[in-house]
């Protein structure tokens, strides 16, 4: 077998709005004296990145397919269990 046929690579890529009314979340600390993001989930644009690089080295799609923003079970969600989620499809 060739060995770069092993060899994947996802790259990833996340942005929001700035919301001063959220809290800032990302890669899953909280940065309390910051202005948040706006999005469905806590917006974390870190964790969703990467949470799109896997899916995508894994050709499974994005975040999005997975995670479909409007879909109630991910409002609010906390993207380090979204991202955890991902890791196990």
């Amino acid at each position: 077998m060739d060995p770069r046929a092993a060899f994947r690579v996802g790259i990833g890529y996340d942005s929001h709005r700035f919301d001063p009314d959220r809290p800032l979340v990302l890669g899953g600390v909280h940065f309390p004296d910051a202005p948040g993001l706006r999005g469905f989930s806590d917006a974390d644009a870190v964790a969703h990145a990467v949470i799109d690089a896997l899916l995508g080295a894994a050709c499974m799609g994005d975040i999005g397919t997975h995670f479909p923003p409007g879909e109630e079970a991910w409002r609010g969600a906390d993207s380090m269990e979204l991202l955890s989620r991902a890791v196990r499809l």
